[in-house]
């Protein structure tokens, strides 16, 4: 197992829903046990699907996973696992802004439509108004359920970047396997080459902007 010194802790989050949050969120959490880390899963969306995911996986990786149902805030204190994935609700609330502040990094899920870009925006802008003081956290935009064949592709990247919105290079295809995967309620590790090997280089390229952030 890798060392980690303390727990990092990585919130879903975007206000448009159906962005792929607790699909990112189960298949990165799987990705990350797969490496050697201890991992709890904090649902906090009212639709508990990350929860029922995990909970009824025969997946090995998922197993080994510690997964909550939505929970009160203080109880995070009290997970002692290498990482801690909040899988949100697509709403602003209270209750997300606390999510939002416990955080090591953010990750907002898009899909290539202004709908889901304009929800990271309000994400950005939700952080703002939080008013965290020195306390900045970070928030990286993945493009997820892309054609990496479209030109909109790179079109929506060169804006992201034009507007100065850290954008992750691992894009996730559009593929079947992701819905066959929920519906069998396991992770796409070992399941697709191809979505395990976009999975595990969104894992790695996560880990190396929060070892650039700290």
């Amino acid at each position: 197992m890798k060392a980690q010194a303390v727990t990092t802790t990585i919130t879903f989050a975007n206000v448009k829903g159906g962005s792929g949050k607790s699909t990112l969120c189960v298949n990165l959490a799987a990705a990350i046990c797969n490496i050697g880390y201890s991992v709890s899963v904090v649902d906090a969306d009212q639709q508990g699907s990350a929860f029922d995911w995990i909970n009824a996986s025969t997946d090995q990786n998922l197993k080994a996973i510690d997964v909550y149902k939505h929970s009160s805030i203080e109880s995070l204190n009290n997970l002692t696992t290498d990482f801690i994935l909040i899988d949100t609700q697509g709403s602003l609330t209270k209750e997300m802004a606390k999510y939002l502040a416990l955080s090591s990094l953010i990750i907002t899920p898009c899909k290539v439509s202004r709908d889901d870009i304009v929800g990271q925006g309000w994400i950005e802008i939700f952080l703002k108004q939080l008013a965290l003081g020195d306390n900045h956290i970070q928030v990286l935009t993945v493009l997820n359920g892309v054609n990496k064949r479209s030109a909109i592709l790179q079109h929506v990247i060169k804006q992201l970047k034009k507007d100065g919105i850290a954008t992750a290079q691992t894009t996730i295809s559009q593929r079947v396997c992701f819905a066959e995967t929920n519906v069998n309620k396991i992770s796409v590790i070992g399941y697709n080459k191809l979505a395990t090997l976009e999975i595990k280089s969104l894992t790695e390229e996560i880990f190396s902007f929060l070892s650039k952030e700290r």
